[in-house]
């Protein structure tokens, strides 16, 4: 069985509430922007396919919410990622 990638990495976006987490998550997956505002409510994830090398690299990256009341649910997700987006 072959899978659909060669690598798969885990990030997670994190940093205050307001700063663009979100924005950037839209920009870079979907390549749309969004000029309204809405708070992330716990996490949320996109997935994005490039090749690098002739590689295909699957990113799964995550959009934490800045809330304080939101902090323990985003910090189980550290575990497991492979790299931190600040």
């Amino acid at each position: 069985m072959n899978p659909e990638y060669d690598y798969l990495f885990k990030l997670l976006l994190i940093g205050d509430s307001g700063v663009g987490k979100s924005c950037l998550l839209l920009r870079f997956a979907d390549d749309s922007y969004v000029e309204t505002y809405i708070s992330t409510i716990g996490v949320d994830f996109k997935i994005r396919t490039v090749e690098q090398d002739e590689k295909t690299i699957k990113l799964q990256i995550w959009d934490t919410a800045g809330q304080e009341r939101f902090r323990t649910i985003a910090s189980s997700y550290y575990c497991s990622a492979h790299g931190i987006i600040v």
